[in-house]
Order: C-alpha cells, then sequence, then structure tokens
C-alpha cells in the first residue's frame, strides 16, 4: 500500500509539475493554478509515514515532493502575518 501511495503521489507531482510549466510557457489561467496548488497538496498529504527501513531514494522523492507544498504554506503563513497586523504595524 505504502507503494502505491508513493507512485499516485509521485503522479499526481509530475502532473501538477506539468500545470505549472503550461501556465509559464503558453498563457495564464487560473484553473490550472488553482489545480497544480491543490495537486501539489494532495501529493504532499498522499506521500505515506516516514519508516526507518526506508532507502535513500525515498527520502530525496520526500524532500521534492514536499518542497512545492512548504512555498504555499510559507507564503500563506506571510500573508496571514502581513494581514494579522495590518492595523498596527503601518503607520502613515
Amino acid at each position: 500500500m505504502s507503494n502505491f501511495r508513493v507512485f499516485l503521489s509521485i503522479s499526481i507531482f509530475i502532473i501538477s509539475v506539468y500545470f505549472i510549466v503550461d501556465l509559464v510557457i503558453y498563457s495564464f489561467d487560473w484553473l490550472l493554478l488553482f489545480v497544480s496548488i491543490i495537486g501539489f497538496v494532495c501529493s504532499h498529504y498522499l506521500w505515506p509515514p516516514k519508516h526507518d527501513d526506508e532507502s535513500a531514494w525515498y527520502d530525496i522523492l520526500e524532500v521534492v515532493i514536499e518542497l512545492p507544498f512548504r512555498a504555499i504554506s510559507l507564503f500563506i503563513r506571510g500573508l496571514g502575518k502581513v494581514f494579522k497586523n495590518a492595523d498596527s504595524g503601518l503607520d502613515l
């Protein structure tokens, strides 16, 4: 079951990367952006939990799969901090 989750996670990740490349090369589309973000989040949550018997390439794949999710979550947290302190941080 773990191998199936890894395969499914990698497949969704590759499709999401393709959508991002499609956005850059051809034209911007909000639907493709939304679907690729959802795909990155799904691939992060589909990745199986860490076990001690995993090989090194699992760790490398995990870092690659988690990188877009961490970037998205860092962006959302940054926006939350800006809007949370919007009234006290900006003085005119």
